[in-house]
């Protein structure tokens, strides 16, 4: 696969403690497998866990049994995340701008989002804007430069403001200037990161808002989409929006790897001279 060659120096640079782990010698399957069967599972567009075990096995390529494959997959997620900050680090320079987006992580359909119960300590009902409908689930967050890479995400309960979410996302924001759509138009919050972390917010303005020293509302207006595209392209990619699993740990598991695999392609495609925004093909 080709995801071995790629994630494996980054892999050695795991912890000893974590890589040579209790009994790892008796692993029929290595890690590194493990984690390109989970990338690979996203560069096919496959929503299906037992769907894709079943294509893994037919292709002749040595997995464990299905439930322990998934077990494994979930505690991957901690090897997962390290990796993906690795890659950023030599992947990314001084992005020009970042922009910062939320989409719905659909757990139940909307009719039956009052008697739900997946996750009810944890999810909540949230209204999606977008599409004008109330949903059950999540909402993710996240900030992607204007190369198309995904530097920062977070996962909040569907009824949190985006506005609670910036924050703490934007405070670890290797850039200073951060594009955002009228979810986040709030001038506390822009104030706030200006003076706490020299953070520059734009959002498109009011009409009865005053003028500020930000630029172009047109110009933000047109970069913003590039993030909505993104989102849409992820989405088709990984169906990340309708994840089909009941678990937090299958969750961040999912998304940790949806993530990894966006450093991944974004740059393989500016590798070619295309866009990293544009990574559904």
């Amino acid at each position: 696969m080709k995801f071995v060659s790629i994630i494996k120096p980054f892999y050695e640079k795991l912890p000893k403690e974590f890589r040579y782990r209790c009994n790892y010698r008796e692993l029929k399957v290595s890690d590194l497998i493990i984690l390109a069967c989970m990338l690979a599972r996203i560069d096919l567009h496959e929503s299906s866990e037992s769907h894709f075990h079943q294509m893994l096995v037919a292709s002749g390529i040595v997995v464990p049994e299905r439930s322990r494959c998934n077990r494994r997959c979930r505690k991957l997620k901690d090897a997962a995340k390290p990796i993906r900050l690795w890659m950023l680090k030599k992947f990314v320079h001084e992005p020009a701008y970042e922009i910062i987006d939320s989409a719905p992580i659909t757990l139940v359909s909307a009719r039956r989002s009052n008697q739900a119960k997946v996750l009810r300590s944890i999810a909540n009902k949230g209204y999606n804007a977008t599409k004008k409908t109330y949903y059950y689930g999540f909402k993710l967050h996240a900030v992607m430069t204007n190369d198309g890479y995904s530097v920062n995400w977070k996962l909040t309960p569907a009824s949190i403001d985006d506005r609670k979410a910036a924050i703490e996302l934007l405070s670890k924001s290797p850039t200073k200037y951060v594009l955002a759509d009228g979810g986040y138009l709030s001038r506390p919050l822009q104030e706030f990161l200006k003076r706490t972390y020299g953070i520059h917010l734009w959002f498109p303005l009011r009409k009865n808002m005053r003028p500020s020293d930000q630029t172009n509302p047109a110009f933000l207006k047109n970069q913003q989409r590039h993030i909505e595209t993104a989102f849409n392209n992820l989405n088709t990619v990984s169906h990340f929006e309708h994840p089909g699993t009941d678990t937090m740990n299958g969750l961040d598991s999912r998304l940790s790897t949806i993530f990894l695999w966006n450093v991944i392609k974004a740059h393989e495609q500016l590798q070619h001279g295309r866009s990293g925004l544009k990574i559904n093909d």
